[in-house]
């Protein structure tokens, strides 16, 4: 079995124990309303990108990289993680961790963007999705150039892609409030690096030395 590599099992661990925080602490005697708290320090909030302005300082620059950390829930937490561990997995041995972890925050970055563009008084969004659709589109593109090369057919990618999309749409009619701009970004952040990965040659693996 594929292990991933640690900044994503970090990423992971993160995002999982701020949820069992949030999802526990009604339970703990916590005030009420401390997971809305914690959205409006952390989520994303288009109204304020670019301003200077916020509770904090910076946080029009933090909240790129806090809503990725931020969950609406068990059932929302459980589809981004299982899905960026299986999309990592699948990356792994062809693309190194530090080209998986830009795709990952360029792709996290884009799709914020992207809803701040289309929903500009919307908010707070949460969650992975926008970073986790930046692999799948990734994987998507890179796949593409790479079976172009070797003229491989590309049938059965064009209909993983078919699926993905199409459980996308079904996701965003199901649930109004699913922020499909932030996956339509990071998607199509992912998929231009990807191809971009696909087309360099591939990392030349240095020959192992000879024990003394």
């Amino acid at each position: 079995m594929k292990t991933l590599p640690r900044p994503f099992i970090a990423i992971i661990a993160l995002c999982c124990l701020i949820e069992a925080a949030l999802s526990l602490a009604p339970l703990l005697g916590a005030p009420v309303g401390v997971r809305q708290l914690v959205f409006a320090l952390g989520g994303f909030w288009p109204a304020i990108v670019g301003t200077g302005r916020g509770v904090y300082p910076f946080q029009d620059l933090a909240m790129f990289v806090s809503y990725g950390l931020l969950h609406a829930g068990l059932a929302h937490l459980a589809m981004n993680m299982l899905s960026l561990a299986v999309l990592v997995r699948e990356m792994a041995p062809a693309l190194s961790t530090a080209r998986l972890l830009a795709i990952y925050a360029v792709a996290q970055v884009a799709g914020a963007l992207l809803f701040w563009q289309m929903h500009p008084i919307g908010g707070p969004m949460v969650g992975a999705s926008g970073a986790v659709f930046g692999l799948a589109g990734a994987l998507f593109g890179f796949a593409v150039v790479r079976y172009r090369a070797r003229g491989l057919p590309m049938g059965g990618l064009m209909r993983s892609a078919a699926i993905l999309i199409g459980l996308n749409l079904i996701l965003t009619v199901l649930m109004p409030s699913v922020a499909w701009q932030a996956h339509l970004g990071g998607a199509l952040a992912g998929l231009v690096m990807g191809a971009v990965y696909g087309a360099m040659p591939p990392p030349q693996r240095k020959p192992m030395r000879a024990p003394r």
